[in-house]
């Protein structure tokens, strides 16, 4: 009994003793599986991280090379453009100096004569270098410089652009002076934007001008120009009065806010010994407004009355910033 005792306690330990190997070998078989997931989870994440940065440099340097692409682009045109240019102008003609009729296309190649902007007032030439009285000028017929204002004029009447036209010399006006003909009121000779912001005129005078000058409901003619002459996005207004009863007439320049700035011109009674219907008086006729200097400021161009059949004299005045530059308080007379 005793030794059958004997046989099934080894029987039991042996049988313990192979549980535990086998267990052992569960174990370790587990730790290699979970060894190689790892690697294998490291290897993947390894190769997609190199792939994916592999890409994203391939793509990087790409656009790198597209951008280069461009920029030499950009450049290979500047220096095409200036080349044309260049040819363009060794293929200018040189400026004729005679008589000969002036085409319109010898006429833009001639305006490399003129150092500065040509402005023309009814045809003589405006000095524009300066705000002021300015008088008028003809043209020396005897010149030879006299073709240098046989050019394309581009042409500005009643507050608005017209067209483009050729200048053509007139007969002589005076002894030995001519003008130009077949321009507008007023021509420029480059082509810009010479009324770069909106004119109004209207008959009446704004609330804003009348609640700070109620002495300009006295007069029974009023007219008013609305603009922003500095393009500081407020509006001045220029404006025009006439006194039927007493012939008095005046224009003036208001400010933004409504208060007078200055009275730029009067004229009383108009010279003629009674007031009537054949009475001259300011008027925006008188008025033209426009960049002639092309600063993006626009000049206020008064024409100065007078009995010839052409004007003589204009006074530029220019706002800015809340200063007027330029002849005011000018006392018109006319001798009938």
């Amino acid at each position: 009994m005793e030794e059958n005792n004997k046989e099934h306690k080894e029987e039991f330990k042996q049988e313990s003793i192979h549980t535990e190997e086998k267990s052992s070998r569960a174990k370790q078989l587990l730790n290699v599986l979970l060894a190689i997931i790892v690697i294998i989870t490291v290897i993947v994440g390894s190769v997609i991280y190199y792939s994916l940065y592999k890409y994203s440099n391939e793509e990087t340097l790409d656009n790198q090379e597209e951008n280069l692409s461009t920029v030499a682009d950009m450049l290979n045109t500047v220096i095409d453009s200036d080349n044309n240019e260049e040819e363009n102008n060794e293929l200018l003609p040189p400026p004729s100096t005679g008589n000969t009729t002036v085409t319109t296309g010898d006429a833009d190649s001639r305006k490399v004569l003129n150092e500065s902007i040509i402005v023309l007032y009814d045809g003589l030439i405006l000095d524009s270098d300066e705000m002021g009285l300015v008088e008028l000028k003809y043209i020396d017929n005897s010149s030879a410089t006299k073709d240098n204002y046989v050019i394309t004029y581009y042409n500005y009447t009643n507050y608005g652009y017209e067209n483009s036209t050729l200048g053509t010399l007139s007969t002589q006006v005076l002894d030995g002076l001519v003008k130009i003909n077949n321009v507008g009121k007023v021509a420029i000779s480059e082509k810009y934007e010479a009324i770069p912001r909106e004119i109004q005129v209207i008959n009446s005078i704004p609330a804003v001008v009348l609640d700070n000058n109620s002495s300009f409901s006295d007069y029974d003619t009023k007219k008013t120009i609305i603009i922003d002459l500095d393009g500081n996005g407020t509006n001045e207004y220029i404006v025009i009065l006439a006194n039927k009863a007493t012939g008095e007439s005046k224009v003036v320049l208001v400010e933004s806010a409504g208060f007078l700035k200055s009275t730029l011109a009067t004229m009383n009674k108009s010279g003629w010994d009674s007031v009537s219907t054949d009475g001259y008086y300011l008027s925006y006729n008188n008025i033209e407004i426009l960049d002639i200097d092309n600063d993006g400021i626009m000049e206020i161009l008064f024409e100065v009355p007078t009995t010839d059949t052409v004007p003589s004299q204009i006074s530029l005045l220019k706002y800015k910033a809340g200063e007027l530059s330029g002849k005011t308080d000018i006392v018109c007379s006319l001798v009938k």
